[in-house]
């Protein structure tokens, strides 16, 4: 079973999606790391033990079925799966990259054990309230062979498959008509009938079960992500796009696994750290939007015979004003005035500075129970520059307990971060 599920996991890895463009030194160094473990969502030992790497969610494989959560949450004093599902979707209502749409007023009253459930139960209860209240019809491409003209007429087909074999009188068509049997509803018809061959729960169950009876008349037919992308939707169905968004996701990058149609192979599986730089990205420029925060603002340090080389990618860019960069890592305390920051993490803010023209570069951290959270800050001097570069190296606590008042109590943390903020 073990060698398998590690087959499988190669075979999502080979297809995930990424959610950043990796200079090229990192692309190098993954593809080097990726031939060498095939798959770097977890670490296998050769007695059997499993180790998660920093990649966040679920994955089901046959009776396998592996949950991880952030490891901000370690030092919990007891398990509360709950509350870190809570916090994870969360995270990602504010994340650009990773198109998912929740209904907290919901899924803040449901207590769901199992993640893969809850990210279910989003799916089915978001489209059969969105698809009862508002039924999707549109018009849909029909070609066909008809006795009498409609809409428009091939004339290449209408010669090569008609004329030249004595069916004159038939005409080669094509015609929009408007239908509810279009691309969209069939999109969310097959999806559907997959996630209910995935789901154990009840009420997912039930609420599945009702999105198929709406879509009753609607053609079974096997889709893909690339038919999402082909559906067109004016701004009236605003909330229909985040049931192509969620659609698209499932249906790509091997979450729902397509190659056989009854497998109940799913993997839900996001890198951490990227979670952690577009939550930050996203949260600053939802509650503080007069300061134009810019996400990952690329450029190159040098020039080499003309030649842009050296791509440097600073995660987060307040324009003259403030650099941040997020490291979703563990500052451990060494008893050094080095406050648990790497040198080549500090190298790296001082090139940004430089390149931006930036006085002031905030290394962030997320705040970890155990670890080194004390705010600490490094001065760089030179004769060749104006002002000192300031380096501040802070943490930040992004968990809450009641979802209700966690963008008041993370605003304020945020707040404590830098003056800018203010």
């Amino acid at each position: 079973m073990l060698p398998d599920f590690v087959k499988y996991l190669a075979g999502v890895w080979q297809n995930r999606n990424r959610y950043v463009d990796l200079s090229d030194d990192e692309a190098s160094e993954e593809e080097q790391e990726a031939k060498l473990h095939k798959q770097r969502f977890f670490d296998f030992t050769y007695d059997g033990k499993v180790s998660a790497r920093n990649y966040v969610g679920v994955v089901q494989y046959n009776d396998i079925r592996i949950e991880v959560y952030p490891k901000i949450f370690s030092e919990d004093a007891e398990e509360n799966a709950a509350k870190w599902q809570l916090n994870l979707l969360y995270w990602l209502m504010y994340c650009r990259k990773i198109k998912f749409p929740f209904s907290f007023a919901d899924v803040s009253k449901m207590k769901f054990d199992d993640y893969l459930e809850l990210l279910i139960y989003i799916f089915a209860n978001y489209t059969e309230e969105t698809i009862s209240r508002q039924p999707f019809q549109a018009y849909q491409t029909v070609e066909e062979e008809t006795v009498f003209l409609k809409g428009r007429l091939m004339f290449d087909n209408y010669t090569k498959h008609n004329l030249t074999t004595g069916k004159w009188q038939h005409f080669y068509c094509s015609y929009e008509p408007f239908v509810y049997d279009n691309l969209f509803n069939r999109i969310i018809k097959y999806v559907t009938r997959r996630l209910s061959l995935i789901s154990g729960n009840h009420l997912n169950k039930e609420k599945l079960n009702e999105i198929l009876f709406l879509l009753d008349d609607v053609s079974d037919v096997r889709c893909t992500s690339a038919d999402c992308d082909r559906v067109k939707l004016n701004p009236l169905f605003e909330e229909h796009r985040h049931i192509l968004d969620l659609c698209k996701l499932y249906l790509s990058n091997q979450v729902i696994d397509l190659d056989t149609d009854d497998s109940r192979n799913f993997c839900f599986l996001v890198p951490m750290e990227y979670i952690f730089e577009d939550f930050i990205f996203g949260f600053i420029q939802d509650k503080w939007p007069h300061l134009n925060v810019r996400s990952q603002s690329s450029d190159f340090l040098a020039l080499s015979q003309g030649q842009k080389v050296f791509q440097i990618r600073n995660d987060i860019y307040i324009p003259n004003r403030l650099i941040i960069d997020t490291k979703y890592k563990i500052r451990y305390a060494d008893g050094s005035l080095k406050a648990g920051v790497s040198q080549g993490d500090l190298y790296q803010m001082v090139s940004y500075a430089v390149k931006r023209n930036c006085k002031d570069v905030l290394l962030l951290y997320p705040m970890l129970k155990g670890a080194l959270n004390t705010p600490t800050e490094f001065s760089i001097g030179s004769l060749m520059l104006a002002d000192e570069i300031k380096i501040h190296v802070g943490n930040v606590d992004i968990t809450f307990d009641d979802i209700h008042t966690a963008d008041e109590i993370i605003s304020e943390r945020v707040k404590e971060l830098h003056l800018v903020f203010e």
